[in-house]
């Protein structure tokens, strides 16, 4: 127990250090178009699902599911 509770502690301490290394301009601008991309891709995807879930309950509900 004593050994999982060091690891526990080491493991946070590791989470709260940060690299201060400087990106070029160029990757720093595709990380952040790669993260607005996955927003828009994982809201396309609740809305789909959303509009699925809809579309099934109107089914059971006319009769056609």
């Amino acid at each position: 127990m004593k050994l999982f509770t060091y690891l526990f502690g080491l493991m946070l301490a590791m989470l709260g250090l940060t690299a201060n290394a400087a990106l070029p301009e160029g990757v720093t601008t595709a990380i952040t178009a790669a993260g607005t991309d996955l927003g828009t891709a994982a809201t396309a995807i609740i809305v789909a699902m959303i509009a699925f879930w809809g579309l099934r309950k109107l089914g059971q509900k006319m009769g056609w599911w």
